[in-house]
């Protein structure tokens, strides 16, 4: 019987029979280590490769908002120096300005005061006596110029009584304006012909007398002479003719 038990345990139909080694605790304690190493360093294999695709972490973010900050502060001290020089460069400009605008008001101060000498020396040179075979009232000097509005004259007459004069002169001025517009000619009377009596350019004086005002003539209208007559009771007593 247990020959038999035996030699079937030797044939094909023998059960099956499982082997297993048993490995010592250090050999065991190094292959988990080993497996662990590995596991460890996949996981930071896939946390790199995942955090290539998230982005930077904690401390790149924190490093470039302190770059970021630091360029800021630099970026706001430069504009507040440039923004310095601006307001210096600003003034500075206004004290020029201000000086600049001085000195053309002096200049054109000086200017009219010139303007003024010449015309006050030019009427001290009209009073010079006249000629001895001069006699009765004179046309000293006439002058017409353009006014500030457009098409309006200004004229400006000197008239005096040459020699010792032992009464005054009592007259009147009239003008006659000889103008061009286009390719006729016309005239034009200051005062009017018809003109009442406080319009009349009075003359009333011993010595001399300025008489000024100023006229409009028609757009486009050019002046080309002055015809200035004296008269008194009436009568013409000297006129004279004056080219533009």
């Amino acid at each position: 019987m247990k020959w038999k038990l035996w030699m079937r345990n030797l044939s094909v139909s023998a059960p099956s029979v499982t082997v297993r080694s048993r490995l010592p605790w250090s050999v065991r304690a190094v292959l988990g280590f080993f497996v662990l190493a590995a596991a460890a360093a996949a996981g930071a294999g896939i946390y790199e490769y995942g955090r290539s695709f998230a982005g930077p972490d904690r401390r790149q973010l924190l490093a470039e908002v302190e770059r970021l900050q630091s360029s800021l502060r630099e970026s706001n001290a430069e504009r507040e120096r440039f923004a310095a020089l601006a307001t210096a460069f600003e003034a500075q400009l206004k004290v020029e300005r201000a000086a600049q605008e001085q000195v053309t008001r002096q200049f054109s101060a000086l200017e009219n005061e010139a303007n003024r000498l010449r015309e006050d020396l030019a009427f001290f040179e009209s009073l010079l006596p006249a000629g001895t075979a001069n006699k009765g009232v004179v046309i000293r000097s006439f002058r017409l110029q353009p006014e500030g509005e457009p098409h309006r004259m200004r004229y400006r007459l000197l008239v005096q009584q040459a020699g010792k004069p032992e009464r005054d002169f009592i007259g009147t001025v009239q003008l006659q304006v000889n103008f061009a517009q286009g390719p006729r000619n016309f005239v034009l009377s200051i005062p009017e012909p018809d003109a009442p009596v406080e319009r009349m350019l009075h003359l009333s004086f011993r010595h001399y007398q300025r008489i000024e005002g100023s006229f409009a003539l028609p757009p486009g209208a050019v002046a080309r002479s002055v015809l200035v007559r004296i008269l008194a009771g009436g009568q013409t007593q000297i006129q004279q003719s004056f080219n533009l």
